[in-house]
């Protein structure tokens, strides 16, 4: 069997758990399981204590230094210089295959995590190893940025993308779109998270975050609206965070900070953060979801619970947005600055269409999953590259 490995930026289960990041990688990590074995996985990341007893496969630190610090770290603290790219000649050494699964993180907005991974690509392609993406977003770039993505990915066996129409413009090299990683994500209740459920009644999820430039008075706001959109639907609500670093609590600070608006009804948050799979079993039960978070929405749609999404700006409308349009259903969005006026209008619309949501997410579950497992089939040797990919698939992408 093939030995690959891995880079995701996660680090199971703790206080730095993010849960969009963390499905993505349970997925590819169930599927390789499957296909050859856990003990023939290994992966890097910047905290990877936690990675073997979460998903039970090992794991080795990885960081995320940008280029400028790395080449400083040469004078300042030589060992650990040349301790750092020992590190990626052994570890690329030790496998046939290199993969990237999951996230956005493959753009210049995170310079240190896209350059530190360039740096371990840069060795994979040097001793002839077989690299792979899935379900990336790639770009955006700086130009600098762009011309080293472009020569390094040349030579990659399958650069996986999750977005129909942007991923493409940022490289040269062909790209695959498949439906994010997410959508395959099994369900899986725990005894925490069934016991919320059956607390909770009849209720509906809520993820929100504070993000570009939102200021308090906007998070009291939407999340009002919020909660006089399901009291109208005479509700309860469960609180799914997605993020709470350690230090700022990240989202679940914010479920404090609102939660004393749900006066008549009652407000669960989920806290501590469980695994992402507990975390869709519980939005399976859900009646219907509001979000701003992108993957609270796949969770929605990929199983077929009526769904809005809330954006803040004109990338998170673009991101909410393709969670809808990559299924082929209307996109049910609103700005945080029109949603006391379009919020409740749109969750009775996507409650009354709650055939097409379960619709899109049967015809995701059967007919979209080849395309999302065929790159784990070429990892593990049981497709070629290029195989049986029709030429609408293959993408052949340019550099705008």
């Amino acid at each position: 069997m093939p030995k690959i490995l891995m880079l995701s930026d996660i680090t199971g289960l703790g206080p730095e758990y993010h849960v969009g990041d963390e499905a993505m990688a349970e997925v590819a990590i169930e599927r390789l399981s499957r296909l050859i074995g856990k003990e023939n996985l290994v992966l890097g990341c910047a905290a990877p204590t936690a990675i073997p007893e979460t998903y039970g496969i090992r794991a080795f630190p990885f960081y995320h230094v940008t280029d400028e610090n790395f080449r400083r770290m040469r004078w300042r603290n030589p060992l650990s210089y040349w301790k750092a790219i020992l590190m990626n000649i052994v570890q690329v050494l030790r496998c046939d295959k290199v993969l990237i699964c999951g996230g956005g993180n493959m753009t210049s907005v995170w310079p240190h995590v896209l350059e530190s991974r360039l740096r371990l690509l840069r060795v994979a392609n040097f001793f002839r190893k077989d690299v792979y993406l899935v379900s990336q977003t790639i770009g955006p770039y700086e130009p600098h940025h762009r011309k080293t993505v472009d020569q390094v990915l040349r030579r990659a066996a399958w650069i996986g993308v999750r977005d129909v129409n942007f991923s493409h413009t940022q490289v040269s090299s062909p790209v695959h779109f498949a439906l994010d990683d997410a959508c395959y994500l099994e369900r899986r209740h725990s005894s925490y998270s069934r016991s919320i459920s059956q607390q909770s009644g009849a209720f509906a999820c809520v993820s929100m975050r504070k993000f570009g430039d939102m200021d308090n008075d906007d998070v009291l706001r939407v999340a009002s609206t919020i909660e006089k959109t399901i009291r109208n639907h005479d509700l309860n609500t469960v609180f799914i965070p997605h993020h709470a670093p350690r230090g700022t609590e990240g989202d679940i600070k914010l479920a404090h900070n609102i939660e004393h608006l749900w006066q008549d009804h009652g407000f669960c948050l989920v806290d501590p953060i469980p695994l992402a799979s507990e975390l869709k079993a519980l939005t399976a039960d859900s009646q219907f979801v509001i979000s701003m978070r992108y993957h609270q929405l796949v969770f929605a749609l990929s199983i077929g619970i009526p769904a809005v999404g809330i954006y803040v700006d004109e990338y998170t409308q673009a991101k909410l947005t393709g969670s809808f349009e990559a299924l082929g259903l209307k996109p049910r969005v609103v700005s945080i600055h029109e949603v006391e006026t379009h919020l409740e209008g749109l969750v009775t619309e996507a409650c009354a269409s709650k055939d097409e949501f379960l619709a899109a997410a049967l015809r995701i579950q059967q007919d979209a999953r080849e395309d999302s497992e065929r790159p784990y089939k070429m990892l593990s040797g049981l497709t070629k590259p290029g195989a049986n990919i029709p030429l609408n698939q293959r993408n052949e992408a340019k550099t705008s």
